[in-house]
């Protein structure tokens, strides 16, 4: 069964979750939150995110007190 079958539009493109360094102060809290376990503490104490395991679901970005993550639009492959 082709993919197309089930979405004749084609997957929809998801956002992916981008930690700041400049702003993550290692609170851990996006990590706690994650649902897919894609946040990723660091060596150097910050936190960083899988981007193969992220599934967009901004879960994340909501419990950053720092504003620290944003959401970016993946790049989209030529056809």
């Amino acid at each position: 069964m082709s993919d197309n079958i089930v979405r004749p539009f084609g997957r929809k493109a998801r956002a992916l979750a981008l930690i700041d360094p400049d702003k993550c102060t290692g609170c851990g809290y996006c990590g706690m939150f994650c649902v897919m376990e894609c946040i990723e503490l660091q060596p150097d104490g910050l936190y960083a995110v899988n981007s193969e395991r992220c599934i967009g679901c901004r879960s994340c970005k909501v419990n950053c007190f720092n504003d620290a993550i944003t959401m970016i639009q993946p790049k989209r492959e030529e056809t």
